[in-house]
């Protein structure tokens, strides 16, 4: 009989799952909460340990088309825009980490996933569906309901504020990291005298730091600012005022506040679970911002839910298809490796806010090492297979 998987959720971490089971021969229904797969949200790095497992996927040509290449990674000064130093990813990702550096509109790859997965006879999609089960056992005997048939297994993918979490044992709620993460597009033509367009620019400075870079066929430079600040509730996803995101920026470039001033701004406060919990029953498991929701300082947030998701099908595919071990070997395999990443988003924040000596430290670093030398510290993040069941964190 046909294996089937429920997933809650169907965002970039849900339909990778799904593609990624249906691909081992597995019968997959997503439940999806809204009533359809609008393009929402705003630009993403995509590092060659996951552009190598989208491509796995099938969906590498329709990347292609919409995913843009950068030439470096840089890291400049934000008070006068000085280079401190640069990993030439587009020369050197083929061949070092065996996949390129991307970067992409969050809605354009959600948009490649959902249609591959409408293409994938073996995948049934589920929209305008809330789940509000309250135990492992509702969740099923719901999930039961929905798709005609009782599934094997149960994969939470229903992001930060996921309600499966709640249930979950020793599970953490989402809480607010301190940080807000202002989001906005820049005209290209404005950017031209401050950095190269074609690269990933983080701007650093005491505090706060700004990351640009290309949409291709957008037409925009997507920025993302990360500074301070306090909020209301959960205060999600709103209008931003700039003239508070400029509070953040005194003592910045006048040609960066002053591109920042041309456009408007939306900001999102940044919630994180600390505490990753993959477990949520005998048969349900959790994946990306449901499990580990982190912030972005490393650029790996979906990266760790695509790597969740194909590693969990192969270690469905390996165990044999029993939920209750696949679910203690990706355990056992994924918690590791998350910790680690965090622990580097946690370094980067210090390094990217650093202020005083230590920024002075710091850019005296970065002085003298090269390119080259920067992209071996992350060999272990770029290079990692997540489909690689022996593979170390």
């Amino acid at each position: 009989m046909q294996p089937r998987i429920a997933i809650v959720g169907a965002g970039i971490a849900g339909l990778c799952a799904a593609l990624a089971f249906a691909q081992r021969g597995c019968r997959v229904d997503v439940a999806e909460f809204s009533n359809s797969l609008d393009e929402v949200g705003a630009g993403m790095q995509l590092s060659p340990n996951v552009t190598r497992l989208l491509g796995s996927l099938g969906t590498g040509r329709e990347l292609s088309r919409v995913m843009v290449e950068p030439s470096n990674l840089s890291l400049l000064s934000g008070l006068d825009l000085r280079a401190l130093n640069a990993i030439p990813v587009e020369r050197i990702a083929a061949a070092r980490w065996n996949g390129p550096y991307g970067v992409v509109h969050r809605a354009d790859l959600q948009g490649l996933l959902a249609d591959a997965a409408k293409m994938q006879p073996a995948i049934r999609l589920f929209l305008g569906k809330r789940i509000t089960a309250e135990t492992e056992d509702m969740l099923v005997d719901q999930l039961t309901e929905l798709t005609g048939d009782p599934p094997d297994m149960v994969i939470g993918a229903d992001g930060v504020w996921s309600t499966i979490r709640k249930f979950a044992p020793g599970a953490s709620p989402a809480t607010f990291s301190g940080t807000i993460a202002w989001r906005g597009l820049l005209e290209p033509d404005i950017f031209a005298d401050i950095a190269d367009q074609d690269n990933v620019n983080a701007f650093l400075a005491p505090h706060t730091h700004l990351v640009t870079y290309p949409l291709g066929h957008r037409g925009h430079i997507n920025a993302v600012a990360v500074t301070p600040g306090k909020i209301k509730d959960r205060d999600w996803d709103n209008v931003g005022d700039t003239s508070v995101l400029l509070d953040h920026f005194n003592g910045w470039s006048d040609a960066l506040r002053n591109a920042l001033a041309s456009t408007s701004w939306r900001y999102w406060p940044l919630f994180e679970v600390r505490h990753t919990c993959f477990v949520a029953g005998r048969r349900t498991v959790l994946i990306g911002d449901a499990a580990h929701a982190m912030t972005p300082h490393a650029a790996q947030g979906a990266a760790m839910a695509i790597e969740d998701a194909c590693a969990l099908a192969a270690c469905y595919e390996a165990v044999g298809g029993n939920a209750r071990d696949t679910i203690s070997r990706f355990d056992a395999l994924r918690t590791p490796r998350v910790a680690r990443v965090r622990k580097r988003s946690d370094f980067n924040k210090f390094a990217y806010h650093a202020g005083g000596f230590v920024r002075l430290a710091r850019n005296a670093v970065l002085a003298v090492r090269s390119g080259e030398s920067l992209a071996s510290d992350l060999d272990w993040l770029y290079g990692y297979d997540a489909t690689d069941l022996s593979h170390p964190t």
